[in-house]
């Protein structure tokens, strides 16, 4: 349906893309995905016709798009941009209706079959129950609605979006890309869609095609496309990679783009946590530039996640097994010259409360914090265990996480 063919394009003599080849079969709902200033919107105008190709080709249902008509193709590709205004005072129905323009000329009026395909589009969209109010009056998520409905009454093959959801909340996101993904899967309308949110385009596209640098960087399905590597090249940040098990996509999350200050005296630093506690207080410590060590932590926890991204030597367990004292004495070899142990702000129950034995006679400073006494699911082994440890060695509690104050 579209095939780029090494494309080129640029502004004056500012080139944006210069090697651009990659395909887009019919029925397929790709991504087009970079980061600012890439291209992405360029190359939807240079489809859509509003910009000349410096180089290259692109071929547009099998023909040079060079050749066509601005009327010829409309009939093939209707656009829907990041937003639409309009200076008079149309109708819903009104804007809808012009997506019939590509077949009517000055010599024909809109026809019946016009008016019904105009009503098709709008049933589609759900805006048919506001087709009489004027268009500026709509809120931004029912003008995207609208626009959507003004390219099916386009009927077109292909419909090219360029950040359709930029400028709209969490709903009218998944309520505009869910719109999108019933046109491609039930009307069988091609789709190209310029999008910023990578989570976005893995939940709702079936392929993901990347620009960098003026050039495809890589293309694929969503699950080949979302690696860490691929992704912090792209973002450049830190970040996870998660499979989403509702939805059965891969997402990422954000971990940051600036790094901590780091430590003019790197410590060596345990952290004991094994749930979801000690997430923050592992990366932030690495980040800073201290050795870090955990243990002994649930092998499906958010913790054990944190400790294979940061590459942090630590002690594993499988779900529901409990701490035994081989564990716990690999977890002791690992906090055994370390500078400070800290206690994250996890639950305590029988299977975990032997990750306390031993901490009186650990070397390094101990921080622990205040909240586990409101987890205590051990029926008084854990205060009994912290009298015991407070006999020999001094517990640091706290309540906030913060390692530039007190290490």
């Amino acid at each position: 349906m579209l095939s780029f063919s090494h494309a080129a394009v640029g502004y004056g003599e500012k080139v944006v893309l210069q090697d651009v080849s990659f395909q887009v079969k019919k029925g397929e709902y790709v991504a087009l995905i970079g980061s600012n200033g890439t291209g992405k919107s360029t190359l939807i105008k240079c489809v859509s016709g509003l910009l000349p190709l410096t180089g290259g080709e692109i071929e547009i249902c099998g023909k040079n798009s060079r050749k066509l008509k601005a009327r010829e193709r409309a009939q093939m590709v209707a656009v829907v941009p990041q937003s639409y205004y309009v200076d008079y005072d149309f109708t819903v129905e009104d804007i809808v209706m012009m997506g019939r323009n590509p077949y009517i000329d000055f010599r024909h009026r809109e026809s019946q079959e016009d008016r019904e395909i105009a009503e098709r589009a709008m049933k589609l969209t759900k805006t048919d129950m506001f087709r009489n109010r004027l268009y500026n009056q709509l809120s931004g998520g029912e003008r995207q609605r609208v626009i959507l409905a003004r390219a099916i009454t386009q009927q077109p093959e292909i419909i090219l979006l360029d950040e359709p959801t930029s400028a709209l909340d969490l709903h009218h996101q998944i309520e505009v890309m869910e719109l999108i993904r019933q046109l491609n899967e039930k009307e069988h309308i091609t789709v190209l869609a310029v999008l910023h949110d990578i989570n976005l385009a893995s939940r709702f596209c079936s392929r993901i095609v990347i620009l960098k640098d003026g050039k495809v960087k890589a293309d694929g399905t969503p699950r080949e496309i979302i690696n860490r590597q691929e992704m912090e090249e792209l973002y450049e940040m830190r970040l996870l990679v998660k499979n989403n098990p509702l939805i059965e996509k891969t997402e990422i999350i954000p971990i940051r783009v600036m790094d901590e200050k780091q430590t003019a005296k790197p410590l060596r630093i345990h952290v004991i946590c094994g749930e979801k506690g000690g997430v923050r207080i592992l990366e932030q410590l690495t980040n800073m530039g201290h050795a870090v060590t955990a243990g002994v932590v649930n092998r499906e926890s958010d913790d054990a996640e944190i400790c294979e991204y940061l590459d942090i030597p630590r002690v594993e367990i499988g779900s529901f097994q409990t701490v035994g004292q081989e564990e716990q004495a690999k977890n002791l070899e690992l906090m055994k010259d370390a500078d400070a142990v800290i206690v994250a702000d996890i639950p305590f129950g029988e299977a975990n409360i032997r990750n306390l034995d031993g901490l009186e006679h650990v070397k390094g400073e101990l921080y622990i914090h205040k909240n586990i006494l409101n987890q205590d699911f051990t029926h008084g082994q854990l205060q009994r265990r912290l009298d015991e440890i407070q006999k020999i060695k001094e517990i640091h509690f706290y309540e906030k996480f913060n390692a530039g104050d007190w290490l």
